[in-house]
């Protein structure tokens, strides 16, 4: 605007030194223009102030068609605006009713998004309802679209992954897995699915390789279960291929760190029980167990069938006189006394174990016992009592 006013006082300067020159020194000067037989005779300042005057027209009309053209453009604008508010809203209302669960309604509106800005997004929750409504094809359609955008692609490659491993493609998605940059490979989710992937296809060393770089990225509980199940892979393709006696072999050349390992050792002794083994698995049961009990091994130790388990039941009654609230050991107990043949022990143990906590297998065991007494009521109470707990 400041420019306007400037332009504007410069010509009517210029203007005014056009009429006022003249008249000073006495000449005003004329112009003439002949076109054809048309003739046309003007002062110099007349010729000086139409050249100013058509300037200024033309100037005028140039800004008038600019802001004719801004009218329409403003138009466009408002026009897409408008178009990209209902795309929202249709985005919005497409996720409401996908957790209401009217899948056709929001397959319907999902559909009026794929032009709108929502980072892929839409695409995914698409490729749910997709997914819901069992169209397999159309889910990894709208999964592709969903990977063209970064802050999406993650999502979608480990949407393909699993789908790729429920129809047991597990190559596939160890290879989808694998194309991911740096940054993603280090995602929890994507190191679960590769160490799935690794497990379900037999690569235990491949996988046991990579767990010691995961761990960082696994909590505690995942990376013990992911070592117990290296470990009981290994072992039983060990024991499969070569046998009991090659699979203890196999144990004492492993490096110390991992024969200490709880883990493995429960891998260990599971696969002794596996291979009939239960006087060797209760001796590295008693062997590696601490002053308390691991947790690890007790499931291991209720699966024990021996006819003399002495060096067991004495250490688990040890273990229960320094803990006597512990439902656990009672439990195990029963099992190892059940299994044995001492149904007086075993029906005691699991009285106090039910009795601190109920358990859907002691009450069951419990139910047998009585039935092994030919006591049809207690044995049927206690049944009962064990279905109507989840």
């Amino acid at each position: 605007m400041r420019w306007l006013f400037i332009a504007l006082a410069a010509v009517a300067t210029l203007v005014a030194a056009l009429v006022i020159a003249p008249m000073l020194i006495g000449e005003k000067g004329y112009v003439l223009i002949a076109i054809g037989d048309t003739a046309i005779e003007m002062t110099v300042i007349s010729l000086v102030i139409s050249v100013i005057v058509a300037f200024v027209g033309w100037w005028i009309i140039k800004k008038l068609f600019f802001w004719v053209m801004s009218l329409f453009k403003g138009s466009h604008r408002w026009f897409g605006s408008l178009g990209e508010r209902r795309r929202r809203k249709a985005f919005y209302r497409g996720l409401q009713a996908l957790v209401e669960g009217e899948l056709a309604e929001a397959k319907k509106a999902f559909k009026q998004t794929t032009e709108g800005d929502f980072d892929g997004v839409n695409y995914l929750a698409a490729a749910q309802v997709a997914r819901a409504l069992d169209e397999k094809d159309r889910v990894r359609y709208l999964l592709e679209q969903a990977e063209d955008y970064p802050n999406s692609r993650i999502a979608a490659i480990i949407v393909q992954s699993r789908l790729d491993m429920e129809e047991g493609n597990y190559q596939d998605a160890l290879k989808r897995l694998n194309s991911v940059d740096e940054k993603a490979a280090e995602h929890r989710q994507v190191v679960k699915l590769k160490a799935e992937c690794l497990a379900r296809q037999g690569h235990w060393q491949e996988l046991q390789n990579n767990l010691g770089n995961w761990k960082k990225l696994l909590d505690k509980e995942d990376y013990v279960r992911w070592s117990q199940r290296i470990a009981k892979g290994k072992f039983a393709e060990i024991a499969s291929k070569q046998g009991a006696n090659a699979l203890k072999q196999h144990w004492e050349t492993l490096p110390r760190k991992l024969r200490h390992d709880t883990a493995y050792q429960a891998a260990y002794i599971q696969q002794l029980i596996d291979q009939g083994m239960h006087s060797d698995a209760q001796q590295r049961l008693l062997d590696w167990q601490k002053r308390e009990v691991e947790p690890l091994f007790i499931p291991l130790m209720k699966q024990l069938n021996l006819a003399n388990p002495t060096p067991l039941i004495k250490a688990l009654e040890g273990w229960i006189k320094r803990d006597e609230k512990n439902a656990a050991l009672y439990s195990t107990l029963g099992h190892v006394a059940f299994h044995a043949g001492d149904d007086v022990l075993a029906e005691k143990a699991l009285l106090k174990s039910v009795k601190l906590s109920e358990d859907k297998t002691d009450l069951m065991l419990l139910s047998e016992l009585s039935e092994r007494r030919q006591d049809s009521a207690q044995a049927l109470m206690f049944y009962k009592q064990g279905m109507d707990l989840q």
